[in-house]
């Protein structure tokens, strides 16, 4: 049997965020089912420009409407998939726009949801923006989410089938990595994220310079590129003077110089209450790397670490909430080790990325077969 052709449209870094880090995953990967191929959206190079409207992304628009028509005279494929945007005006109106004009042409659809809560945002859209909604992204053929405790956009967009598939990551540690628990101060806090305040990029801050002000030896490293300047003036001015040293914004960082802040840390936090938080690759690469983690208990994230085995939950918005999870692994230094070593554990027991192929694999080649009847719905459920 020949493999099923899929279309998969959808950006790849630049920028690097968890959608566009999966996407590539994807592809780089080996199949005997399907067989994709690829039309890549261009729309930010830049953290701070996802989601903007600027004029050069009305004709990166018109390209990809017309890479995806040649894709699918040259090579056919019957099924597209495509990984519709949060709940934001523009990522929404550029999703109709794409899906109105193209979607049509394809046998099958599959969307896969990295961000969640656009069939809550529908329900604000006026009587227009509902029908071209309706038009162009109700009924899919499968609907792809990553964590049971993401928003259950297939059941609201009336899906035929629907999945959930953890994301997977390669394993860039390559081995376990044993901490000392009892290695000498600072005891190095790790914070990898787009820096935004809804990333708890603030919490972390503060519950650090809280620790601090105990007289406890640690350092805030936080790895990412800034939301926006003024975001960055912002985070900057609440750090005492007399703390500051002990602050690290090293800016992007990949490859190798990504993973060696990993391997450097001692405890991953990500204190996050992001809208459209589904995952957290971030929360599989410290796993990788043997770290344990503070982590909100926020929408898919306690899914994803098991607490109490590699991680401490905390309130999300919580500052003392934050600060008290970090302060119970620093002062055990125990705890630490044992966590470290459950971290590493468990993404090699669920999060690896040969599992994750593996699944996205087996329910694409789905697609190529009869479909089951579709999925019965709530009357809480259907959009009105």
């Amino acid at each position: 049997m020949k493999p099923l052709r899929i279309l998969v449209v959808g950006q790849t870094p630049p920028p690097f965020h968890g959608q566009s880090i999966m996407i590539q995953y994807l592809l780089d990967g080996k199949y005997k089912d399907i067989e994709l191929t690829h039309v890549r959206m261009n729309f930010s190079q830049q953290l701070d420009s996802v989601g903007s409207f600027r004029l050069a992304k009305l004709w990166e628009l018109l390209r990809v409407v017309a890479a995806i028509y040649i894709a699918r005279l040259r090579v056919r494929p019957a099924v597209l998939y495509y990984p519709p945007a949060g709940p934001r005006f523009v990522p929404v109106m550029r999703d109709i726009v794409i899906l109105g004009m193209t979607r049509w042409a394809f046998a099958k659809t599959v969307f896969h949801f990295h961000a969640g809560g656009i069939s809550e945002y529908f329900l604000k859209m006026n009587p227009v923006m509902r029908s071209l909604f309706r038009f162009s992204l109700m009924r899919p053929d499968m609907v792809i989410r990553i964590a049971h405790g993401s928003a259950q956009d297939g059941r609201g967009l009336l899906c035929k089938k629907e999945v959930v598939i953890p994301n997977g990551i390669p394993d860039f540690a390559g081995e376990s990595i044993q901490r000392d628990g009892n290695r000498r101060a600072p005891i190095g806090i790790l914070l990898v994220a787009a820096l935004s305040e809804d990333k708890g990029v603030l919490i972390a801050i503060e519950a650090a310079q809280q620790l601090m002000s105990a007289g406890m030896d640690v350092e805030l490293t936080c790895v990412g590129g800034w939301s926006s300047p003024e975001f960055q003036v912002r985070a900057e001015s609440i750090i005492e003077p007399s703390f500051r040293s002990r602050f690290k914004f090293p800016g992007i960082q990949t490859g190798t110089r990504k993973w060696e802040y990993y391997r450097s840390a001692d405890i991953f936090v990500f204190p996050s209450f992001y809208h459209s938080e589904t995952f957290g690759i971030v929360l599989l690469e410290a796993m990788c790397f043997s770290l344990p983690i503070v982590a909100s208990r926020w929408r898919g994230i306690p899914e994803v670490v098991e607490e109490g085995s590699c991680a401490i939950l905390c309130e999300p918005k919580d500052v003392a909430s934050c600060r008290d999870a970090l302060t119970r692994l620093i002062e055990d230094s125990g705890l630490r080790s044992r966590m470290a070593r459950a971290a590493r554990d468990r993404y090699l027991q669920y999060f690896s990325i040969e599992t994750h192929r593996r699944a996205m694999e087996s329910a694409l080649s789905q697609l190529g077969k009869t479909l089951p009847a579709p999925m019965v719905i709530s009357h809480n459920s259907e959009l009105n």
